[in-house]
């Protein structure tokens, strides 16, 4: 960017923040601290999820050591790439431990560490970082050097408050679209398997009989229940690796095997070939509308199949993939196809024999499979409604898989947009970020900054003093503008672990004054699972 955003400045990372400070603790070896394993942070929200306590002698040597509001980053393969990263709150004396694969960020005072947080979530960060990487194969990391030094654009302190404000608002909101996302795969997948059942239950046409009744044998009027093996002609495929000797000459043929037939579609990406006999070849050839069913593989995968199509001239099938052909007038080949797939997976895993490795099915069975036999007909508008309604899910998957590509994308281009001075508008108002960083350069200088613990902060202060330094909730709330995390709110109102009893009935009693009053508005932020991750906290608007 050629100009800067008003007040903005152009640092390293090394300006405003120490990568991996050294140790400092003033706590016995028996006193608590918060550890993190490296599995304990969230990939999808970045929150540290299953935090543990661990007394100080257990983690203080080969442990990672960070402090309440440092920002912890995998440095290794995969994890960076994954997006682990975190702002670590709410730990137990203010100190934390953790894998020796993380790097941790120490804000200096003109970085809000959530700001940091957010910048190096983005995926252009992650995939330079990824263009750095030395160490042997499956053990790269990311160089602490270049962490300090990587650019950073810097806004006003205020200004990045209100980024962060607007990045949680809308982050929020893509989670919960995407979560919801998530749910239609398998909302899809019932609602065909709603369909599937009305249709072999004879409902979905019931309007064609003119009545909803059934028969006393509980079939719709009209229907039968036939086997396959008398409704079809049943046959095996060609044995892959025989030898075949003689004087006829082999000829070369596409074949079919268990990875080609799927559950209701054939997958012809990779088709190999076989040298058959020119016999072989004619008794094994592939008509179109022939079933497909396999014989072997896995226990579940026992019967599913699909319907070919003459997708491939000359084709034959495996012997370990069934071709199934339809006497004529009996039923579609797709009725055939989709019952196999739905109400006959529970068939064939009964009836399927399971040695060490594999499962298989008999052709004795496979044509002992009992069929609901509509009127031909009636069975050929069964398979036009199942496949109209089929073609239409299809289309909401598809549109699915668009929407969540584009919440990615969104993601990607608002973070893009917040880090480059784009997001929301610059305040004349605010202090800018060079006179603030000269500051907290100089302070930092001056005094560094060392880890204390809660019990540390708290000690020697009197209840004045405290109540001095602490705001109240509606104060915290009204700055704020927006939704804030409710750990949040009660670290800036002074409440953190080393807090009284005074201080905490004291928010808490302001809290349910401000609920009753109906100021407040609450809201559980969940992940993409569904899970609730914190909650939130606003002032509800005037």
């Amino acid at each position: 960017m050629s100009k800067l955003p008003q007040g903005w400045v152009s640092v390293n990372i090394a300006d405003v923040a120490e990568v991996n400070p050294r140790k400092s603790v003033d706590l016995s070896p028996d006193e608590f601290v918060t550890f993190v394993p490296m599995a304990a942070v969230s990939e999808i929200t970045g929150a540290i999820a299953t935090p543990m306590r661990r007394p100080l002698r257990q983690v203080n040597k080969g442990f990672t050591q960070f402090a309440e509001n440092d920002v912890i980053f995998a440095k290794i393969t995969p994890s960076m790439e994954n997006g682990k990263a975190a702002v670590a709150a709410n730990l137990t004396n203010g100190i934390g431990f953790g894998s020796t694969e993380f790097h941790v960020f120490r804000s200096k005072g003109a970085v809000l560490p959530k700001f940091l947080w957010y910048f190096i979530r983005q995926q252009s960060f992650r995939d330079n970082a990824r263009k750095v990487m030395s160490g042997a194969v499956g053990q790269q990391r990311v160089p602490a050097d270049y962490l300090r030094s990587h650019p950073l654009l810097l806004p006003p302190i205020q200004e990045q408050e209100r980024i962060v404000a607007k990045i949680d608002n809308l982050i929020s909101r893509s989670a919960r679209a995407r979560s919801e996302l998530k749910k239609i795969p398998s909302l899809l997948a019932a609602y065909k398997s709603a369909v599937l059942e009305l249709a072999f239950s004879g409902k979905l046409t019931a309007n064609l009989r003119g009545s909803n009744s059934d028969t006393t044998s509980g079939l719709p009027e009209g229907w039968t229940i036939q086997r396959l093996g008398d409704i079809s002609e049943i046959q095996s495929g060609i044995q892959v690796g025989k030898r075949r000797s003689g004087q006829e000459e082999l000829v070369e043929v596409s074949y079919l095997r268990v990875a080609n037939v799927q559950r209701g579609w054939l997958n012809l990406d990779e088709i190999k070939t076989i040298f058959v006999t020119p016999e072989e070849k004619a008794r094994l050839l592939l008509a179109q509308g022939d079933v497909l069913m396999n014989e072997g593989g896995d226990r579940d995968k026992l019967g599913r199949g699909g319907v070919w199509n003459g997708e491939v001239d000359e084709c034959i099938h495996q012997n370990h993939v069934f071709r199934i052909r339809m006497k004529p007038a009996t039923l579609p080949p797709e009725f055939v196809s989709h019952f196999s797939n739905e109400r006959g997976q529970q068939y064939f895993f009964d009836e399927g024999t399971q040695t060490t490795n594999l499962a298989s099915i008999s052709k004795r069975k496979v044509a002992a499979l009992p069929l609901p036999v509509p009127p031909f007909e009636e069975a050929v508008e069964i398979v036009r409604r199942i496949e109209r309604t089929f073609m239409w899910l299809d289309r909401v998957a598809a549109s699915h898989g668009g929407a969540s590509q584009l919440l990615e994308k969104l993601d990607t281009a608002l973070l893009s947009k917040a880090f480059e001075g784009q997001l929301i508008p610059q305040n004349a108002g605010d202090e800018p970020a060079s006179a603030l960083l000269e500051r907290v350069k100089a302070e930092f200088v001056a005094q560094p900054r060392k880890i204390q613990s809660r019990k540390q902060i708290y000690q020697g202060q009197t209840r004045e003093k405290l109540m001095a330094i602490e705001r109240t909730l509606e104060q915290v709330l009204t700055e704020a503008k927006n939704w804030l995390p409710a750990q949040d709110v009660f670290q800036r109102c002074g409440i953190g672990d080393g807090a009284s009893t005074e201080e905490i009935e004291r928010l808490y009693s302001e809290l349910r004054d401000l609920d009753l009053a109906g100021k407040l508005e609450t809201e559980a932020v969940n992940d993409d699972q569904g899970r609730k991750i914190y909650d939130r906290i606003r002032l509800k608007a005037v």
